[in-house]
């Protein structure tokens, strides 16, 4: 890994730590969506009954979605809550006052619990960002085939839809960035030339004119 690419990555986890409390309160909202979702066609695929294979199959990954969403909402609420209530300060707390002897051997330093915490914090959302992306995967998935148990089309117009709402957003996403400086080109073109003089990019084969 070069300097660049590891640069890059310290800033990603920076940035990730520094919006950690925005994206708990934002999986949180997607969780409870899509466990109310499962919940919902569930109970309306359960009075239809197994009439076919489509019907058999949503039911399936639904069955499979509902247990991602509600493990993804637990380890997200738990671990804010045990941030916020400081459970570590208040368990040392609690042995220091029963008179426990030596306690704090057996607990870190307050710096290594902030970093612990911290770690702990980062872990759990990223664990959780997984597990949304896989359950909303298996949601969607599990929505088609019900779709597709009125009609195949039906399905597919679904998926279809899903496929355009993505690639709008990431055009809305794309077009929304700030157009390129002329610094940012000078510095990238710098950086392509070097690369170059180091033998790490091909140099185009000459057409022998």
């Amino acid at each position: 890994m070069d300097e660049r690419a590891r640069q890059s990555f310290d800033a990603m986890n920076r940035l990730l730590d520094q919006t950690s409390a925005w994206l708990s309160e934002i999986g949180s909202w997607i969780f409870g969506g899509l466990v109310a979702v499962n919940l919902v066609v569930i109970s309306a695929l359960l009075t239809v009954g197994p009439v076919d294979a489509a019907v058999r199959i949503s039911v399936t990954l639904f069955a499979c979605a509902l247990p991602l969403n509600v493990v993804g909402l637990v380890v997200l609420r738990l671990t804010k809550d045990l941030m916020d209530l400081g459970m570590d300060d208040l368990a040392l707390k609690s042995f220091q006052e029963s008179g426990f002897p030596e306690i704090d051997a057996y607990f870190p330093s307050a710096q290594d619990r902030a970093a612990l915490l911290k770690r702990r914090s980062g872990v759990a959302l990223r664990y959780s960002l997984a597990i949304a992306a896989l359950s909303t995967g298996v949601t969607l998935a599990g929505l088609s085939a019900s779709l597709w148990h009125m009609a195949w089309w039906i399905g597919s117009v679904f998926m279809a839809m899903i496929a355009l709402s993505v690639g709008l957003m990431v055009v809305v996403l794309a077009r929304a960035q700030p157009p390129e400086s002329a610094w940012e080109k000078a510095v990238k073109g710098r950086a392509g030339e070097q690369r170059l003089a180091d033998g790490q990019v091909p140099k185009p084969e000459s057409d022998g004119r």
